[in-house]
């Protein structure tokens, strides 16, 4: 009866331990994961790539989650995968998120593995901060009465016409305001209804000067200079800026309709800023122009939305630029 019993507990045992059932009662529990040298705070520039070099114990080939905290929720940016070891090194470098606003924060997650607990790090805060292209080609360059365009006749060789209305012979943009005036036309009709149209976009340097010039004769150099840029120091000569409007309104009415209080509310969303908002002739030394778009890619236009920036001389930190250079008055 006894030696019955004996075999009669092998047995089951033999089919507990096949089917995995026993396995867990045998088994270790889960190592402690750690991850060392991230660091908890940092302030960058945008544009700048840097690295944290953190060390996971235990590695073992598992992923880990970078996350983002965004509106209350921590959002998985990217996964990323440590090397085979026991303990290994793990460069964790931030997405381009982090120079969309001016604060963000951050976390590393790795999930529990079968031989490994689950480890969260402390949450790093990030500062971000933007300084201005000094390429006139660049998105991000800075183009006021105080950083004239260096030559002063420069002029984009990669000009297109973008998809969408126009009015006039200034139809030309560079290609990514061109794309990104598109988009933001897409979005306003769908919003709205109503479709955008291109009054200005690209204009030489040439044509600057006698439209300045222009103005100068007709109001005086002081007040032509608060509604006018001179030459060499306008927008438009990047192939970045839009003056736009809604089919039928004076471009100058422009913010008054609600296509351009849409466009005032969504256009950061495609890349672009009203570059001379309502407020701000002290930093910008010109009127209000709620028609006057300027391109600067969608992480720098984020960067001003959601951190309650107005102009991209705040943006940048290089102080007002209401009037020119003594030189130039």
């Amino acid at each position: 009866m006894f030696a019955r019993r004996v075999l009669a507990f092998v047995a089951v045992a033999t089919v507990l331990l096949a089917s995995g059932t026993m396995v867990a009662h045998a088994d270790h529990a889960p190592s402690p994961t750690s991850v060392v040298s991230w660091r908890e705070h940092d302030r960058q520039r945008a544009g700048t790539v840097w690295t944290d070099l953190v060390t996971v114990t235990p590695a073992l080939g598992r992923t880990a989650e970078l996350q983002e905290l965004v509106d209350g929720r921590w959002v998985t940016r990217s996964t990323l995968t440590v090397d085979d070891g026991y303990s290994a090194p793990l460069g964790v470098r931030l997405t381009h998120h982090w120079t969309a606003r001016p604060v963000t924060w951050w976390r590393l997650h790795l999930p529990a593995t079968a031989t490994a607990a689950e480890a969260t790090t402390a949450v790093k805060r990030v500062e971000a901060y933007w300084e201005p292209g000094d390429d006139p080609a660049s998105p991000q360059v800075l183009v006021n009465k105080e950083r004239p365009l260096e030559p002063l006749d420069w002029a984009p060789r990669d000009l297109v016409r973008p998809d969408v209305a126009t009015l006039g012979r200034h139809d030309l943009l560079r290609p990514v305001a061109a794309e990104a005036l598109e988009r933001l036309d897409a979005a306003a009709h769908a919003a709205t209804g109503e479709r955008l149209v291109l009054v200005s976009g690209f204009r030489p340097h040439e044509y600057q000067d006698a439209l300045h010039a222009r103005y100068v004769r007709g109001h005086g150099r002081a007040e032509a200079d608060t509604f006018s840029a001179r030459a060499g120091h306008s927008e438009h000569q990047t192939g970045l800026a839009a003056d736009v409007t809604r089919e039928g309104v004076p471009f100058t009415d422009f913010g008054t309709t609600s296509l351009g209080r849409w466009v005032a509310d969504h256009a950061w969303e495609h890349g672009f800023v009203v570059r001379y908002p309502e407020g701000a002739e002290a930093l910008t030394g010109y009127r209000a122009e709620p028609w006057h778009l300027r391109f600067v890619g969608e992480d720098l236009a984020a960067y001003l939305h959601h951190g309650g920036i107005s102009t991209l001389e705040e943006a940048f930190g290089t102080g007002p630029a209401p009037t020119y250079p003594p030189a130039e008055r």
